[in-house]
């Protein structure tokens, strides 16, 4: 985690909560796809397949997107982008991962209550 906002050379770090956001993020998409697939064992819920494809698809999808841009946060140092346009791919990243993780965990828990109350 990052929790000193400063380099040695009293330089700022450039987007380092945004880094540790996606880091995490991509952290519990993995855990999600393992929760789902826990529950796919069959010995108990029956979960709708149509429904766990698309839940598996967003929760994947956010975890794919996570990854990715802090890919693209760790390369600034070796390869510099301008500030403008890194600050709008995070933008943009922030959204699209937010978005798939609260779709896939939304229709998880939709399809789970379901099941269980039938």
């Amino acid at each position: 985690m990052i929790e000193d906002e400063t380099a040695e050379e009293g330089r700022e770090l450039p987007f380092g909560r945004a880094y540790d956001y996606f880091k995490h993020l991509t952290g519990i998409s993995l855990v999600s796809i393992g929760g789902v697939f826990a529950f796919m064992d069959g010995t108990g819920t029956k979960l709708d397949p149509p429904r766990v494809i698309v839940i598996l698809t967003a929760i994947g999808l956010a975890g794919v997107i996570s990854l990715l841009m802090a890919g693209a946060l760790v390369s600034i140092e070796v390869k510099p982008v301008p500030r403008d346009r890194m600050a709008r791919q995070v933008r943009w990243g922030l959204i699209g991962a937010s978005f798939f993780l609260a779709i896939g965990l939304g229709s998880f828990v939709q399809t789970f209550g379901s099941a269980i109350l039938k």
